[in-house]
């Protein structure tokens, strides 16, 4: 099943509202339609609303109790709009990338704006998606280990605190047809 494609002009409160009659119809118990909701709405906290002027597109795909939410971001912030978000920051710097949360938000804004200070990623597993990955969740878990130990500590405190990182099975993160897009990956 896929849903209709929601845009800005929707809003927030009408996707999620439609994302609980998504899980309903799946047949998710009231518990795994709460956490489709809670996906969906940090999904587009992380992203959507970085913004005032984003346009973007966000639909839904299920299989029985498999879910893929995809979110793509029409156009690009300008450097001005950089700026104004900066601004409100007293350092001027854009701090909130440390964390799972503020990493995927972070390229989100950072591909957004055409101002990408990631690598692009080889994941061969969603090469079959038509992405240009720059962040993939199950390759930022896999990564920890690597790590000394107190920042494996921090990552992974920040992962088990994250909504997003603990309910999806992976958030991937990419360009396509030069637009941004997030795709989270949900089993339940």
């Amino acid at each position: 099943m896929r849903t209709d494609i929601y845009t800005e002009s929707h809003g927030i409160e009408t996707i999620l509202a439609k994302m609980e009659k998504v899980g309903q119809l799946c047949g998710l118990s009231a518990s795994e339609t709460g956490k489709l909701r809670l996906l969906t709405e940090e999904m587009l906290t992380l992203t959507v609303r970085l913004f005032d002027n984003l346009s973007y597109e966000f639909f839904a795909e299920s299989s029985e109790k498999q879910f893929k939410l995809s979110l793509t971001a029409a156009t690009r912030v300008s450097q001005s709009d950089r700026e104004k978000l900066l601004s409100v920051s007293k350092s001027g710097k854009n701090k909130a990338t440390q964390g799972v949360f503020g990493k995927i938000s972070g390229i989100f804004e950072s591909l957004v704006m055409e101002s990408c200070d990631y690598e692009q990623l080889i994941v061969p597993t969603y090469d079959s998606m038509g992405l240009m990955p720059y962040f993939v969740l199950s390759s930022y878990r896999d990564e920890i280990p690597k790590l000394a130990k107190e920042e494996q500590d921090e990552m992974w405190d920040g992962l088990e605190k994250s909504i997003i990182a603990t309910l999806a099975k992976d958030v991937i993160i990419g360009v396509r047809s030069s637009k941004v897009e997030m795709v989270v990956l949900a089993e339940f």
